[in-house]
């Protein structure tokens, strides 16, 4: 088959990639611009109008990265959508849609199983019975998302309990919890069977209760967890920001599950916030990973210092303890991996901020002073001055 040649435009892409190192054919211009999810936007067109009629295209300078970029990494067979995820958090200007379908589909993917494995919800019956029968299967599959506190974690604790130069601190914690634990923490088949659960009923498949059990289960038996503090004392619903039914529904889910909301997430949240959930989320693992290793450094010149204190806040306030967990037991996450990750970043910190935003500025300036830096930018929202707090300082006496 007869092809045509390249545009005057694309001729100047090629030329211009060329100029970078980097040789693309026209053919492959083509293959990467092609519908229903092209990773090249088109060349913009301008129509000249009468008396000469017809139009013509100019590259945009700005594409030049993009057409780089994917020229050094497609390969044959290579998944577009996995392209697309990777440019895009890389700051390139992949098409909006196929960037949102990218995130959306690790979703549905992750949704299909469940459902396949579940069969059909019940209308008005129990989540939990429903989700009971195959639970235990079902969790194993996705053992490396949902898991308890590591050995590693585990022997740090122990440590910093013993440094006399954090005893001030452990009293701060323990006084707002002092009896350092009322529920019982969940052991490891508890949280892949509530984390299920979770994801696939919604608020409506957890309890408060549950909730701080999970809590305390990721601070470790025994450790004050002012969280789970909160949820096991406070009367408030701890889900209201999250109660919101979702824009989009999946097939086979309950209409408020999680899945629902992160699939709403991916199909509506600007871009922008998507960027941000999709680098923090590849980011994790690597602060987990130095975190622990300056902490341990610490703890062997038994001088705490920031990393000890960090890592202490974080374990009693729970703000970054979840994503230390995490970051660990995904220490190279899968392109998929990221995209969910991100979109349950996405998600909770949206939810954070509009609660923290209309109630609570000292709060959200606590959360900026303990949360990781890789979710600074997620959790910045403008505050209304003059709200009350209803949180304590860490820095309380």
């Amino acid at each position: 088959m007869v092809r045509t040649q390249p545009s005057a435009a694309d001729q100047l892409l090629l030329q211009l990639a060329a100029e970078r190192g980097t040789e693309v054919s026209g053919r492959q211009l083509e293959r990467w611009r092609a519908q229903p999810r092209p990773l090249l936007p088109a060349n913009s067109r301008t129509f000249l109008g009468q008396p000469t009629g017809g139009s013509t295209s100019t590259a945009d300078p700005a594409l030049v990265d993009l057409v780089v970029w994917l020229g050094q990494h497609s390969r044959p067979g290579a998944d577009p959508l996995y392209l697309a995820l990777s440019a895009f958090g890389a700051g390139l200007p992949v098409p909006e849609g196929t960037v949102r379908e990218a995130f959306a589909r690790q979703v549905v993917r992750f949704a299909d199983r469940i459902t396949a494995r579940l069969g059909p919800a019940p209308e008005h019956g129990d989540i939990q019975e429903w989700v009971s029968d195959q639970a235990d299967e079902v969790a194993q599959e996705g053992a490396h998302r949902l898991t308890g506190v590591n050995r590693r974690i585990r022997v740090i604790d122990k440590q910093l309990r013993q440094l006399p130069a954090l005893a001030e601190l452990w009293q701060f914690a323990a006084d707002f919890d002092p009896a350092g634990a009322c529920a019982e923490p969940l052991d490891n088949t508890g949280l892949l069977f509530h984390g299920l659960t979770a994801a696939v009923g919604g608020p409506g498949g957890i309890d408060p209760e549950v909730i701080a059990r999970m809590a305390r289960s990721q601070a470790g038996r025994g450790a004050p967890q002012y969280t789970a503090h909160l949820l096991e004392t406070d009367p408030r619903d701890p889900l209201v920001a999250v109660r919101t039914m979702p824009t989009h529904q999946l097939p086979g889910l309950p209409v408020d599950s999680f899945m629902n909301h992160f699939v709403s997430v991916a199909r509506e949240a600007p871009l922008e916030r998507l960027q941000a959930g999709w680098t923090a989320a590849g980011e994790m693992a690597v602060w987990a990973r130095s975190l622990c290793c300056a902490v341990e450094a610490e703890i062997e010149s038994e001088q705490p210092g920031e990393a000890s204190r960090e890592w202490a806040l974080g374990q009693f306030f729970g703000i970054s303890r979840m994503y230390l967990i995490k970051g660990l037991a995904e220490p190279s996450p899968t392109a998929g991996q990221q995209a969910l990750t991100a979109l349950e970043l996405v998600f909770s910190f949206d939810a954070i901020n509009s609660v923290l935003a209309t109630t609570d500025a000292d709060g959200h300036e606590t959360m900026l002073r303990l949360a990781p830096p890789f979710l600074l930018k997620l959790a910045a929202v403008n505050v209304p001055s003059g709200t009350a707090s209803v949180h304590p300082s860490p820095t309380a006496s």
